[in-house]
């Protein structure tokens, strides 16, 4: 082999390498809406930091909205949607990797959060399985099923969906 042929494959290799851990240790921040039972509606915020094999951290705010039918009219109009029963929390998620394909990532998530329904104090427990799909330039499109165990609230259990993006932070 040629001088020349052996540097363009150190070269190349080097590279290579380089590039595969490129997502290693980096950042996203993640925005998620979905519907939840009963009745519920839930807004995420969240700040994702990769750890080595896809394993991540994930520090969140997260919104809840409660709606119900109107009292005077039976049906649900903006007051009772609006104004029915509303919580925030901020908390911290472990995510551990439990499935990878080519452009695809599944990971487990557990959590835990503390917040307020506007009234008195409310703590959470989460515990759910999210699913990514990498696009192109690190942003990716996720589906989450999440089921948050609500101390203190008004609904103690809830589930569902939620759709969101992440986008990525250099």
């Amino acid at each position: 082999m040629t001088m020349k042929k052996t540097i363009i494959l150190i070269i190349t290799c080097v590279c290579v390498a380089a590039s595969a851990n490129a997502q290693q240790g980096s950042g996203r921040l993640s925005l998620g809406t979905g519907l939840l039972y009963k009745n519920g509606m839930d807004i995420t915020l969240a700040y994702e930091h990769e750890m080595n094999y896809r394993h991540a951290w994930e520090f969140f705010v997260n919104g809840y909205l409660q709606w119900a039918e109107c009292g005077s009219c039976g049906h649900i109009c903006p007051e009772s949607f609006w104004r029915n029963y509303r919580s925030y929390g901020f908390g911290v998620a472990y995510k551990p990797c439990m499935t990878r394909g080519r452009n695809h990532y599944g990971s487990l998530r557990i959590g835990a959060s503390a917040g307020s329904d506007t009234n008195k104090f409310l703590g959470g427990l989460h515990l759910g399985y999210e699913h990514n799909y990498v696009l192109r330039a690190g942003w990716t499109l996720y589906w989450q099923v999440k089921s948050d165990v609500m101390i203190k609230g008004a609904d103690v259990l809830r589930a569902g969906v939620v759709l969101g993006v992440k986008l990525p932070m250099k």
